[in-house]
């Protein structure tokens, strides 16, 4: 629903009946301070991929309109779905704040690889930080903070009308409220939080790879891999990858500090190399044998009662 608001917003701005955006949407919801807090985080492309491969750039959009079309699909989803009815709808229509908003502030440049990484990081992060978690008290209290110092008014927790408590940088939570706050989080079985369409779509994802079979084998088995930037960034070595999570180079040698080549791989079935490795390093450990398992035996016949051994050791 809100990447076809986009794409008839892109469309509608730039004259067109047809043209796809690229969008990758990621549903949040949780708040600053693990409220119930559903919204969508989007990733869109400045403008509308044609089937040719032409793309038209759209820098203007119409967001008050954009806003007024989303509105309405919700609308008419909740209406659908028995969850609110007509009279609800015209007093939300008569609200000077109805709840709807759309910010696309944030602008990054094709070549702006780190904001790009910062911004995927920030909208599929986790519901909560055990950086923000400050303090557990000896009655089991959660004291969590907010993202940012600044105070901000936030609903109550478990306020069915969602009244704004006082203005604060923090919560204070018992234990169940805590977890219920988190787990409510967690998305069912087998439900994606990131979602991909026009351009990016699966669908659209096939159908130039049909249109381009020679690039597509090309990256596959290793051919021409220097023949553009983008197959050398797709065919990135599993040490860059490992840097750039743990910010570790696994290349460069620990003793001198240089660059390290990689000779071969070991795979785990390959037992007698590993133990040769180990046997040179003087790492390897024989098995202890163990010793063969003791067999109880039933004593036959009534069992000796020991009548006196309270009195001999307890008294």
């Amino acid at each position: 629903m809100a990447s076809e608001t986009i794409r008839n917003a892109l469309r509608q701005a730039c004259g067109a009946r047809e043209g796809e955006p690229g969008y990758v949407g990621v549903i949040q919801t949780f708040g600053d301070l693990m409220g119930w807090h559903s919204h969508v985080h989007t990733i869109v492309s400045e403008g509308l991929f044609k089937r040719d491969g032409f793309f038209i750039r759209i820098t203007k959009v119409d967001m008050e309109r954009c806003k007024e079309i989303w509105r309405e699909r919700v609308f008419d989803l909740l209406l659908c779905e028995e969850k609110i009815d007509e009279d609800v709808v015209r007093s939300m229509r008569q609200w000077p704040h109805s709840g709807f908003s759309i910010d696309n502030s944030v602008r990054i440049t094709a070549d702006n690889t780190e904001g790009m990484q910062r911004l995927i990081s920030y909208i599929s992060r986790c519901p909560f930080s055990l950086v923000r978690m400050i303090k557990v008290t000896e009655e089991g209290q959660v004291i969590y903070r907010t993202g940012k110092s600044g105070c901000l008014r936030f609903p109550n927790p478990g306020d069915e009308r969602l009244r704004e408590g006082m203005a604060r940088n923090f919560q204070v939570f018992e234990t169940l409220e805590f977890l219920a706050e988190v787990t409510q989080n967690i998305p069912d079985k087998g439900q994606h939080l990131i979602h991909y369409f026009g351009w990016y779509s699966k669908k659209e994802r096939g159908i130039r790879k049909k249109k381009e079979p020679a690039v597509h084998e090309a990256m596959s088995d290793g051919a021409g891999a220097g023949d553009g930037a983008f197959i050398k960034k797709w065919r990135m070595s599993w040490a860059a990858l490992i840097k750039k999570v743990y910010e570790v180079d696994q290349l460069r040698c620990p003793e001198c500090g240089g660059e390290m080549k990689i000779i071969s791989f070991i795979d785990k079935c390959q037992t007698e190399v590993v133990e040769k490795i180990l046997r040179y390093c003087g790492l390897w450990k024989e098995a202890v044998s163990r010793p063969p398992a003791v067999v109880s035996r039933v004593a036959e016949g009534d069992p000796n009662y020991d009548y006196g051994y309270f009195e001999r050791v307890c008294i």
